[in-house]
């Protein structure tokens, strides 16, 4: 009777020290696999729109505002310490009629914030706005999904 008990005692708790160290970390705080996975320099090669535009006048139709705009630029560092630098020139806009858009470089603007990285998503902090991206691979994506005059997507690509 003792040694079933004894037996009854040590599979309980070499299961509950198994269980113990097997676990995820269910508090919702970051790995450091994950922070040390994401931090690094990124630099932005899509912004993308709807329907497709041929802003430089060259014939070819894009998404992809880079590749019609040279002036789009933006490079975003992730620190291993949970704060971030962006430096990014955007696009501007606007609605003239009949579903025809006027764009033009945006003023070049710098950032820094907090970040966190949370089962592959990726969120930036600037004052009272977040800003969700997911990490596949080497890459940050954010979709956006809106319609002209705004934007469908944004990625960034992991140097």
């Amino acid at each position: 009777m003792k040694i079933k008990l004894f037996q009854k005692t040590v599979a309980l708790l070499v299961s509950s020290t198994v269980a113990l160290f097997s676990c995820s970390d269910t508090n919702g705080s970051t790995s450091e696999r994950e922070v040390s996975r994401a931090s690094g320099t990124y630099i932005l090669t899509e912004l993308n729109v709807a329907p497709p535009q041929d802003i430089d006048g060259d014939g070819v139709i894009s998404v992809n505002l880079i590749s019609e705009l040279n002036c789009i630029s933006g490079i975003l560092f992730l620190r291993p310490d949970g704060t971030y630098e962006l430096n990014l020139t955007g696009v501007e806009v606007t609605s003239i009629t009949n579903g025809r858009f006027f764009f033009s470089c945006g003023t070049p603007r710098n950032s820094d914030s907090t970040w966190n990285i949370q089962n592959g998503s990726v969120t930036l902090f600037a004052d009272v706005t977040t800003t969700p991206y997911k990490l596949a691979d080497n890459q940050l994506t954010r979709i956006v999904g809106e319609d002209l005059p705004g934007i469908q997507s944004v990625v960034y690509v992991k140097q």
